[in-house]
């Protein structure tokens, strides 16, 4: 077994599938206690029993289950140094069909959910004598698709609070470093849900513009994990407030 996490505690929000499971897989394998947050509650308690992970009930939108994580996981391990703010949704729509409840869901889960997650989270962290979050964004954070005008305002979001959030903890000594990862075309729940929802014209139209483009095709989710656990790791000790573009080649075409 690798220990170069041990003693580390992370939290994983939307750690019961894709990129997230692969993540706390991980770092469960490196030697970190994990925390599962997750709304999939009978899939979490599974698959953390699976990998020796512990599983909380966790709405990202929620203050109240924030709170209830971070008390739970003080409790426990006393202590919190590791946070990947990975929980996200992806429903496709264009500007006409995008509705305001549908937009404000996205924004609710994706971007208020990552900084409810920093907010929580912070000052155990800092406890525990710092750490490092990673936020998870994603390639329509940095360039867009006709179709992703949600998803696009939401990830964008995550990418410049991750600057000001990064700023703002250094600024303060807390020892607290927070970098922002972003996927491209990867092969989970989320990108599937999304295409499967569009209709059969839209949904090939859709895949030439983003697999098709895309020099080495789709990710498979433990590639963008390892990314991910090297934004926590040490060896990425003089990154804060940079953005970790992981896409196969799609953003240099």
């Amino acid at each position: 077994m690798n220990e170069a996490m041990s003693g580390a505690v992370a939290l994983i929000s939307g750690g019961a599938s894709g990129i997230g499971f692969e993540t706390a897989k991980l770092l469960k394998q490196r030697g970190a206690s994990v925390w599962i947050g997750d709304v999939q509650d009978s899939l979490g308690e599974s698959v953390a029993k699976d990998i020796g992970a512990h599983f909380l009930h966790l709405d990202v939108t929620k203050p109240e289950d924030w709170s209830a994580a971070v008390d739970a996981i003080q409790g426990q391990d006393d202590k919190l140094t590791h946070l990947v703010n990975n929980a996200g949704i992806g429903v496709s729509a264009n500007l006409e069909e995008e509705t305001l409840e549908g937009f404000m869901r996205t924004i609710n889960v994706n971007l208020t959910g990552v900084f409810l997650g920093c907010k929580t989270a912070a000052p155990l962290m800092a406890a525990s004598g710092g750490g490092a979050i990673v936020n998870v964004s994603s390639i329509f954070g940095i360039v867009s698709d006709p179709l992703a005008i949600a998803y696009s305002a939401s990830k964008g979001g995550v990418r410049s609070m991750t600057k000001a959030i990064a700023l703002d903890l250094h600024g303060r000594n807390t020892g607290i470093r927070v970098n922002s990862v972003h996927p491209g075309f990867v092969v989970t729940p989320l990108v599937s849900n999304a295409v499967s929802g569009m209709s059969e014209s839209d949904a090939e139209k859709y895949t030439e513009r983003t697999v098709g483009r895309t020099p080495m095709g789709m990710a498979e989710p433990e590639e963008i994990a390892r990314a991910i656990a090297f934004l926590l790791s040490s060896d990425s000790s003089y990154m804060t407030g940079s953005e970790l573009v992981v896409d196969g080649g799609f953003t240099a075409g």
